[in-house]
């Protein structure tokens, strides 16, 4: 089963960077009051209040998150402290009488996206109580009013209008654009873990068929008692290519999310593709195909990881060949080093592909599977595979094809990797 740990973590980051957000638009806000009450409305007698609950927003937030690294303790202090702030501001304001006490709705608002459904009870709570109080001091006629003797209501009520449409806007863009790059990394860690079973659907099934073949080798061989001991060798080496391959893809996915490196060694070109070749072979046998390798003197080491190179990227793409070429054909391997790179060609004369199966070769959203010459299955998810190991590696891929003999460029398809060289070579 596949767990995505993954969607805690975002979720997160995502709290995190909405607890940022809060957190300097707060200041900022309650900034612009706290100079109203003491340039324009020249009050400073509740200096000492607004004072205290400012300092106190501005510094423990910060302090809980990055000192005691709790961001729980860090999102309850600015809500809190942000809502007594905003409720004591509204109290000298004439209380429910104030001509800002609809910014009473951000409360439930903000605790609920720090701190999920038990921060939008206690925003309620926190509503539904100041509402109660304010209420009661209007009956008694004990509310302050300082708008009611030093400002203008209407422009007071517009202002706060203003300023209210103005954090719902900001807050809303960035919540939307907030959720959008999230929903894209969450779904780019969900088609990690995709390709990741792809390589387990697709490339264990090529070896195991590998295997099948070979069994049945070794019955045919013991009905006639020939040696069994190749037969047998070859069966190992594809147990053991499976093994080799649950491990790397474990090791991948933990590449994916973050938690190891690439996995990437010195590796002889030279050894992968005569490696490849051996498998391949049997492969290639049952139609009568022969493979043709055409390997330089040069020494060519590539930092890569073996088993991948050799059974995700070059078993793919020779299969490949072998299945989409007739009977009795013949496909060239072909390996050489270009300056500070190393060149594979694999070039089949088989029966190729059209430029719109082509453009769209390494798509995971389009489907591009297509029966073999003699009615072989595949599931159109190699060549993606293929591209994006690859390309983890430091290498490229192009691919042409032809459906129809033309001059200077025979019928099939043609595969060019380019590898970078290491140091060794």
């Amino acid at each position: 089963m596949i767990e995505f740990k993954i969607t805690a973590e975002e979720a997160q980051q995502k709290r995190l960077f909405y607890l940022k957000m809060i957190y300097v638009i707060c200041l900022l806000i309650s900034s612009v009051y706290l100079l109203k009450f003491n340039f324009e409305y020249h009050i400073s007698t509740y200096n000492g209040m607004l004072f205290t609950l400012w300092i106190a927003t501005a510094i423990l937030p910060p302090v809980f998150l990055y000192y005691f690294k709790s961001y729980t303790a860090s999102a309850l202090t600015c809500v809190g402290l942000a809502s007594g702030l905003l409720i004591y501001l509204l109290y000298l304001s004439g209380g429910v009488e104030a001509p800002g006490i609809f910014w009473l709705a951000a409360v439930p608002l903000v605790s609920g996206v720090l701190l999920k459904v038990r921060g939008a009870v206690y925003g309620y709570f926190t509503v539904f109580v100041t509402m109660i109080w304010f209420w009661i001091l209007k009956m008694q006629g004990g509310s302050v009013n300082i708008i009611a003797t030093h400002g203008d209501y209407d422009f007071e009520k517009s202002f706060n209008v203003c300023t209210f449409l103005i954090f719902a806007g900001i807050t809303t863009h960035l919540y939307i654009k907030g959720e959008q790059k999230f929903t894209t990394r969450l779904q780019e860690k969900h088609w990690d873990v995709e390709n990741l079973l792809r390589v387990l659907l697709h490339d264990v099934a090529n070896t195991l068929s590998a295997m099948t073949y070979n069994l049945i080798k070794v019955r045919e061989d013991q009905e006639q008692a020939a040696p069994m001991v190749l037969e047998l060798d070859k069966m190992e080496r594809a147990v053991n290519d499976i093994n080799n391959l649950l491990n790397q893809v474990r090791h991948l996915k933990s590449v994916k999310d973050g938690k190891a490196m690439m996995p990437l060694n010195p590796v002889s070109i030279a050894i992968v593709l005569n490696e490849v070749m051996e498998k391949s072979e049997t492969l290639a046998s049952q139609k009568g195909i022969k493979i043709a390798l055409d390997l330089t003197r040069d020494k060519m080491v590539v930092n890569s990881e073996k088993t991948i190179l050799s059974n995700v990227v070059l078993a793919n793409l020779i299969n490949n060949a072998v299945k989409f070429s007739l009977p009795g054909e013949r496909i060239d391997l072909r390996a050489y080093s270009q300056e500070t790179m190393a060149v594979i060609e694999i070039q089949d004369y088989g029966i190729g592909m059209p430029e719109t199966l082509l453009n769209k070769i390494f798509s995971l959203d389009t489907a591009t599977t297509r029966t073999g010459t003699q009615g072989e299955k595949g599931t159109g998810y190699g060549m993606p595979l293929v591209k994006e190991y690859l390309t983890m590696m430091g290498g490229s891929i192009m691919i042409t094809s032809q459906e129809e003999h033309v001059p200077a460029h025979p019928r099939g398809t043609k595969v060019v990797l380019k590898i970078p060289l290491t140091a060794i070579s």
